[in-house]
Formats: structure tokens, C-alpha cells, sequence
């Protein structure tokens, strides 16, 4: 078979894989043809790409995802760097600081979408192993809103902030003044001291420093929720969080794989490591 002719087979059956959805292709046989061949024969012959359809799409999609994952990497890239934030006495959080999965939900007392989630994210903290949610204020509904987020900040100054937080979210009604200082109340917090530490300084601050985070993750309402480097908009289910605790679980795992090969290539054969269990999970099962 002529050269040219098998780079084209080679061509053909890459792109067929991409085209196909995860699962759907075997492994192929396209030995000896160079990716520079490859890129030399589609650079001579654009109307394999152009006239394709197919082909089209396939592209598409490799471009969707690979902005997805510059995205995800760009966001984890920002948690990192403002980790002082997460982890700062004033933010309410539930689950170990080194947990293996973190998610950051933002969200407003007065938003629909957020009360409805609130039982929803409740199942993944009961259900869910080795979780660290941070609740992060992002009040966008107006002064109320503003205040029932400085409210449960000073809650938090207190150790009341779950008791606190679940008594709005779980309200017949959207709060207001009266409502959040007969909460407070209800819930056992020292109202004064409630009432100085919602006009501290440190916590407006605080509080403005959320609002920037979100803008810096590209959080653009409520609620809104990331789950790693990956960030699901609007109102979720306990599955589809779940779902992609899973993912990032997942990708953890290749992600360790990846480096003991690194290092056990460095080290050579008879240096390697021993053999672990979570290096013996199939791809395919993950």
C-alpha cells in the first residue's frame, strides 16, 4: 500500500474515532503513519475536513472540550490561590479542609432556585464520603439579601451557622429584617452580638471578597455550584452532584496513575513501585 494511501487509512480511522462517542470505538491499528504525516496530509487536503460534516462536528466538539477543560483547569488554578479565603474563620463549611472532592456552592437566601437546592445538597452531605462543601454568601437580590448573608456570617462567629442557615433556606417566606433577627433568636444566637458582628468591618470585607471570588470563577447568579475545576449553574439534584463528585473522583484517580508512571519510569523497571490496588482499576470501570 502506497504511502500516501495509508496515511489517508490513518487519517480516516482517527477521525472516525473522534467522531464516535466514549465507548463506542476499538483500539486502532495506524502504525508507522507520524502525527507530522498525519498534520502534512490535512494541511495538502483541507476538503477532507471541509466537506465532511461529520468531521465537522468531531472538531467542534474537540474544541468544546478542550475550552471546558482550560475552564476547569483555570478555575481550580483560582480555588488554589485564594485557598486563604476558603479556608478563613469567617467561611461557613462543613466536611475536612483535605477532603478529596470540595464544593463551593454560592447562592442568596432570597433566590428560588437556592431554597429548592438546599435539601438537595443536604442528601450529598449526609450520603457522601470524604466532601467539604463551603457555603459561599453571594447576596445579589437586594438589601435584604445583603443582610441575611452578613447575618449568617455572624452566625458563623458564633457556631451557629448550620442551625442558622437552615432555618432561612427552610422559611415560609423570603427574609427580612424582623424575620432574620427573630430567626437568630429562635435559633439560640446572642441577637446583639449578632447585631455588632454584621457591621464589622472584617466581615463586609469578607463578603466583598466572596463576590470577587465568584466573578474570578465566572459564577454569574444563583446558585451555582463547583465541584473541582467543573461548575454546574442554576438549581441541582443530589444525582447530578453526585454525578460529578464521581467524575472528579475519577479523574483524581487517573491523575494519580499518571504520576506514579512518571515516576516509575524515572526510576526504571527495577526500581518501580509496588503494585497498589488503585493502580489496577480499569479505565472503563471509572
Amino acid at each position: 500500500m502506497c504511502r500516501s494511501v495509508r496515511v489517508l487509512l490513518a487519517i480516516a480511522i482517527g477521525l472516525a474515532g473522534a467522531a464516535c462517542k466514549e465507548g463506542e470505538t476499538g483500539p486502532v491499528a495506524t502504525e508507522g503513519v507520524t502525527h507530522e504525516e498525519a498534520r502534512e496530509y490535512l494541511l495538502e487536503h483541507p476538503e477532507l475536513v471541509l466537506d465532511d460534516p461529520e468531521i465537522a462536528k468531531s472538531i467542534e466538539r474537540a474544541r468544546s472540550k478542550r475550552a471546558q477543560e482550560r475552564a476547569a483547569s483555570h478555575r481550580e488554578s483560582i480555588l488554589e490561590e485564594r485557598s486563604d479565603l476558603l479556608n478563613s474563620p469567617l467561611t461557613p463549611s462543613s466536611g475536612e479542609p483535605g477532603a478529596a472532592v470540595t464544593i463551593v456552592e454560592f447562592y442568596d437566601y432570597r433566590c428560588s432556585p437556592c431554597i429548592a437546592s438546599h435539601p438537595e445538597l443536604e442528601q450529598v452531605r449526609a450520603s457522601e464520603k470524604d466532601v467539604r462543601i463551603v457555603y459561599g454568601q453571594l447576596p445579589i437580590f437586594g438589601s435584604h439579601s445583603v443582610m441575611a448573608a452578613r447575618a449568617a456570617i455572624a452566625a458563623h462567629l458564633q457556631g451557629r451557622f448550620n442551625a442558622f442557615h437552615s432555618a432561612l433556606m427552610t422559611a415560609s417566606a423570603s427574609p427580612g429584617m424582623d424575620s432574620i433577627y427573630a430567626t437568630a433568636a429562635a435559633v439560640g444566637l446572642d441577637v446583639e452580638k449578632l447585631r455588632a458582628d454584621m457591621r464589622d468591618p472584617e466581615v463586609l470585607q469578607y463578603l466583598e471578597e466572596m463576590r470577587l471570588l465568584a466573578e474570578a470563577l465566572d459564577v454569574t447568579g444563583t446558585p451555582a455550584f463547583i465541584v473541582g475545576g467543573a461548575i454546574l449553574r442554576g438549581g441541582t439534584t443530589a444525582d447530578e452532584l453526585g454525578a460529578e463528585i464521581g467524575r472528579q473522583r475519577a479523574q483524581s484517580r487517573g491523575e494519580a496513575r499518571s504520576r506514579v508512571s512518571r515516576v516509575d519510569r524515572r526510576r526504571g523497571p527495577e526500581e518501580a513501585l509496588p503494585p497498589d490496588p488503585i493502580h489496577r482499576i480499569r479505565l472503563s470501570s471509572l
